[in-house]
């Protein structure tokens, strides 16, 4: 199905991507690549397809299906992939489009499945049938309603879903899968694992590029470590990072007026905004403490977050500090109102420019909200990335040439460098290895010791208790339980 022989990767400054990759995946088999954030997986798993990112250039051999891949026109290449591959990216959003209903999507895709063989356009009932049936595969319960929304009404881990149903409904021959469980609950990251193991026992050969152990286990035939683009040694050598000990207990005795709360906050949805994704959530974050945020996609975890931050703004409810009541919506915040609450972003290549040098877009926050020189924020944001596990020479770079993870972190320092109040990180480590993952963890223990507040919004339970002072659970926008 696939075969590849000393693949490499290189980009226009010399810089080596990958180097020497050699694999063969036949149909019915899972291949697993995992490896650091920034390890070349992502690269890996566009070459194999015959993709070139731009500003890279390709060498040895891609065989799809016996046709060849490096070297080969557009033209050549579009021919190979028609109707055999189907690519999930890590970033779901840059597959839908944003101003088409899911249905929509994927009623589209559906009508041209196949079109590459003899079967030209499929008959409406089949095409509404197979709209569906990738419903069912990508472990979507709610469909009828998932195919009225846009993917801006959905959240990360329902786009992560309705991506992947995008790429099943072409019944592809070999699936490539990119995080494929990043900003998953553990249940439906589960009901996935079982959907993709049918599709392989289907005849589907997968190559799942991963930080999930538990993916690997539970669906690999084979497993590879990328480091630095070079496939170094089998993946059984990895294991889960130890606990890290962490004391857990009462959030701090800070009075209950000090720091920032949010009292009966309701979200609304919909044209007349009649539709409750959110509603009645009270949460106190007192100076230094730490509290996670559980709960099943789509829960309404996000729009709490983004609340906070006045990015979703309230119907109702109110966000206080200190006792005062902050404008409900960013616009209405000034530039130190802005600074208290600091929300890093879920879809954190979104989040950036893609034109401009990460570097600049991060020295912007300790410029416009703290008032600190260019220079000096540059600087501070160095000193941060370091801490994080990124070199210098990383944030030159515009957003394209980073991993998804290093992107992940590197959010995380536009969120550092403003200093916050409270810091509102949404699945800040959905898209890093267990390394990183620790220093991330660490860097927001450092704001806890500095006496800010950290609400960590995500589906790892596990992280969530070992990390938290309090964890509390979310489910159809209200708040069910604590501990």
């Amino acid at each position: 199905m696939l075969r590849l022989r000393s693949l490499s990767a290189r980009s226009r400054d010399g810089a080596t991507l990958l180097d020497g990759v050699s694999f063969v995946l036949a149909a019915g088999r899972a291949l697993a690549v995992t490896g650091p954030s920034g390890s070349g997986k992502t690269t890996l798993g566009l070459a194999a397809l015959g993709f070139e990112r731009p500003g890279i250039a390709l060498g040895g051999r891609v065989l799809l299906g016996g046709a060849e891949l490096v070297g080969a026109s557009a033209a050549q290449r579009r021919a190979a992939r028609a109707g055999l591959v189907a690519h999930l990216p890590q970033d779901p959003a840059s597959v839908l489009d944003p101003v088409r209903r899911i249905g929509s999507t994927l009623r589209e895709l559906a009508r041209y499945a196949g079109s590459g063989s003899a079967r030209g356009r499929l008959r409406r009932s089949a095409r509404e049938a197979g709209v569906h049936e990738a419903l069912r595969a990508a472990a979507i319960p709610e469909g009828a309603r998932m195919l009225r929304r846009f993917p801006h009404q959905l959240s990360g881990g329902q786009q992560q879903r309705a991506a992947l149903a995008t790429a099943l409904i072409t019944r592809p021959r070999l699936l490539v899968l990119d995080e494929p469980t990043s900003g998953l609950d553990q249940d439906t990251a589960t009901a996935l694992t079982e959907r993709l193991r049918g599709i392989k026992e289907g005849g589907t050969a997968l190559l799942l590029l991963t930080h999930d152990l538990r993916l690997v286990d539970e669906l690999a035939d084979t497993t590879a470590v990328l480091e630095r683009g070079r496939i170094v040694t089998p993946a059984d050598a990895l294991a889960p990072a130890p606990p890290s000990g962490r004391r857990r207990g009462r959030a701090g005795s800070a009075r209950a007026s000090e720091g920032v709360s949010a009292q009966e906050v309701t979200v609304r949805a919909g044209r007349h905004r009649a539709a409750p994704v959110l509603e009645g959530v009270s949460m106190a974050f007192p100076p230094g403490s730490r509290t996670a945020l559980v709960g099943p996609s789509g829960s309404g975890k996000t729009t709490f977050g983004r609340a906070l931050a006045g990015l979703a703004p309230a119907s109702s409810g109110r966000i206080v500090v200190d006792g005062r009541v902050l404008p409900a919506d960013l616009p209405g915040r000034d530039t130190q109102q802005r600074r208290i609450v600091q929300y890093v972003h879920q879809d954190s290549r979104a989040s950036f420019d893609e034109f401009r040098p990460v570097s600049g877009q991060l020295a912007d926050t300790g410029r416009f909200l703290r008032g600190l020189p260019r220079a000096e924020a540059e600087a501070e944001a160095r000193v941060l990335a370091r801490g994080l596990g990124l070199e210098d020479e990383l944030l030159s770079r515009r957003p394209a040439a980073l991993s998804g993870g290093q992107l992940q972190r590197s959010a995380l320092i536009r969120g550092l460098l403003a200093r916050p109040r409270l810091l509102v990180c949404d699945e800040v480590t959905s898209a890093l290895d267990s390394e990183a993952a620790r220093l991330v963890l660490a860097a927001l223990d450092e704001v806890s010791r500095a006496g800010g507040a950290v609400l960590l919004i995500t589906h790892d339970t596990g992280i969530a208790r070992e990390w938290a002072e309090t964890v509390l659970h979310v489910d159809s926008g209200r708040l069910l339980t604590s501990g």
